[in-house]
């Protein structure tokens, strides 16, 4: 197993660890239940780890897939429009996890969080989904003509 397996293997673990923290995240607020908000905030963390393998292993694959002689399918020529936007997701979902982390930190110390910072993080990583959504659909137009823009003139 290469990089490219690799990256090819969790690349999908950031938009749905994304996602599955939003969705906690809104019906924990919604719901008042700090169970599922806490439980948003911890998998919002989870995201930006996956979101750092991620990035890892598709610095490496990129490298790989630039180097090899042609691939059936594969526009070599999308893989920087994949990396640039990987790289602001990797900063979006960094920011929200230091977010969520200091969220964390506030309602061990002093029991009780402050509810605006959780909408605030809720906010945050809606954001980080909306990059990271974009992030997947550049990533599958490197190998999926079925989702490449599709340009008459």
């Amino acid at each position: 197993m290469n990089l490219v397996d690799l990256h090819l293997a969790i690349n999908h673990s950031p938009l749905f660890s994304e996602l599955f923290a939003f969705v906690l995240l809104v019906i924990g607020l919604l719901a008042r239940k700090r169970t599922l908000v806490t439980a948003g905030l911890v998998v919002a963390i989870v995201a930006a780890l996956c979101a750092f393998a991620t990035a890892w292993s598709g610095d490496g694959a990129a490298e790989i897939i630039k180097k090899s002689p042609p691939i059936a399918g594969v526009d070599k020529a999308l893989i920087t429009p994949h990396e640039q936007a990987a790289g602001y997701f990797e900063t979006a979902s960094y920011i929200t996890a230091g977010l969520a982390l200091i969220s964390l930190i506030i309602g061990w110390r002093r029991g009780e969080r402050f509810r605006w910072l959780d909408v605030l993080i809720a906010l945050a990583v809606l954001f980080s989904l909306s990059v990271v959504a974009r992030t997947a659909l550049l990533g599958g137009r490197i190998h999926h003509p079925e989702v490449r823009a599709v340009v008459k003139g």
